[in-house]
């Protein structure tokens, strides 16, 4: 038998045989744990030992106050000892898990640096037990990922990667999406205009929009296919936009939207109009423009439409407006045989006679419209030299200040100077000694002005 418990018996015996009084045994407390001996013997307890488990609670405070095993260390099996949840954690010594987050006590405390009385440590509205065993999160941090947003609004709001904050690996932070530019983080090319979210932001498109431009053409092609401006809708500056130029092939063939393109309707009045000659040494002048385009390339695309014979009106009389320049829509040629009206094209009539004011005239132009008239010659490229010039006043190019006939060839090298030889095509280019007149690229500087309305060129809806 344990020496101790013999003693335990000794005592009971001794005070028996002292008092006489069988009832003192229930008030002995040997250990001091406020329990008597046959309570002790009753719970299983050591009545010389005042903590039977070592828990760092009294066997009497086990049994009276907290309802734990005082023969246990560690009442609910959750890896802390019962003194410890009661005088360290403030955890119940008889809960596993105390905040019922699905996580016990000792896992909290020991293993993942909770609070085992807090069901969501880091308030982030997850509990700890669903970011450990669910989710994979932080349950001590509300974003686990550290994009500015706490993890149950990605889970939950969102449907981001709260581990992540890159959901979509687009270059730009979930948060910055949502908050500061509006796409789609769980998305990489919001817009699927080609084109990834943080390419968009970085540069001058807008990633929600596809066709940034409104030219009909989105922004992925614009850059990787046509080589065109997103930002701009009509990057060459011709007067067409981007989507004109790719789509409407019946109505503007041979567009290129990123070199300059010139429109040409030609009809004709008793005469051939313009020979394939003229048409050729026209389109290879305007080819071999000094001016820069914006794919590099130098030159205007110069396309003539040879298009129909008109009624004849012989000669053709024409007088001028108030502003000093010939009124060909008062015949209504312009207005009756002009195929692309309002489509950006220019108007040109071909006749074998003209007069204006009672005077013949080889031509005659609206400066900075869209019709003008040529007079067909007899000899070879006149007809054709004449066709530019007129062109030119179309573009808005005048004659040169001291007068049309006033200076050298040598001095101003142009159509435009009626000192010209009679087959010569071409503009100034700026470069000629004793002026600086630089009319190609005022042709340039013009086109926006000067292109004829496109208001019934077909529309062209953007490709998304």
């Amino acid at each position: 038998m344990d020496t101790r418990i013999v003693a335990v018996i000794g005592v009971v015996v001794l005070l028996l045989s002292a008092g006489g009084v069988t009832a003192t045994t229930n008030l002995v407390d040997i250990d001091g744990d406020e329990t008597p001996i046959v309570g002790e013997l009753r719970a299983g307890t050591d009545p010389l030992d005042g903590d039977t488990d070592g828990d760092g609670l009294g066997d009497g405070l086990e049994l009276r106050e907290y309802e734990t095993d005082p023969t246990t260390a560690d009442t609910d099996g959750d890896g802390i000892d019962d003194g410890a949840e009661i005088n360290d954690y403030g955890t119940d010594p008889t809960e596993y898990d105390t905040d019922s987050d699905r996580l016990p006590d000792g896992a909290e405390i020991n293993d993942y640096g909770t609070d085992p009385t807090e069901y969501d440590t880091d308030s982030d509205r997850l509990p700890d037990g669903a970011e450990i065993n669910d989710y994979g999160t932080d349950p001590t941090a509300a974003d686990t990922d550290g994009d500015g947003l706490d993890d149950n609004i990605e889970l939950n709001e969102y449907g981001t990667d709260p581990l992540n904050a890159d959901t979509d690996s687009d270059g730009l932070d979930d948060s910055h999406e949502i908050t500061e530019y509006g796409t789609d983080p769980v998305v990489a090319d919001t817009d699927e205009d080609g084109l990834s979210d943080e390419f968009e932001v970085d540069g001058e498109t807008d990633p929600t929009v596809a066709d940034t431009d409104g030219d009909g053409l989105d922004d992925g092609p614009e850059i990787n296919e046509y080589g065109t401006d997103p930002a701009v809708k009509d990057t060459d500056g011709d007067g067409f936009t981007d989507g004109e130029e790719v789509h409407l092939e019946d109505t503007l063939p041979g567009a290129d939207p990123t070199r300059v393109d010139i429109y040409v309707e030609v009809d004709y009045m008793e005469s051939p109009g313009l020979t394939d000659a003229e048409q050729s040494a026209l389109e290879d002048s305007f080819a071999d423009a000094p001016v820069e385009n914006p794919d590099g390339s130098e030159g205007i695309s110069l396309h003539i439409d040879m298009d129909e014979e008109v009624p004849t009106e012989r000669p053709l009389a024409l007088s001028a407006s108030s502003d000093d320049q010939p009124d060909l829509d008062e015949y209504a040629v312009e207005r009756e045989y002009f195929d692309h009206r309002n489509q950006g094209y220019q108007y040109a009539l071909v006749v074998e006679e003209a007069t204006m004011d009672g005077r013949e005239v080889g031509g005659a132009a609206w400066i900075g419209e869209s019709g003008f008239i040529v007079r067909q010659y007899s000899w070879d490229d006149f007809t054709g030299s004449t066709f530019m010039h007129e062109l030119g006043h179309s573009l808005e190019l005048r004659h040169h200040p001291d007068g049309p006939s006033e200076v050298t060839f040598d001095r101003y090298p142009s159509t435009m100077n009626y000192n010209k030889p009679n087959d010569y095509y071409g503009f100034s280019s700026g470069d000629a000694s004793g002026d600086d007149i630089d009319e190609w690229n005022s042709i340039l500087d013009s086109i926006p002005d000067s292109i004829p309305d496109t208001s019934e060129l077909p529309r062209v809806e953007p490709e998304s």
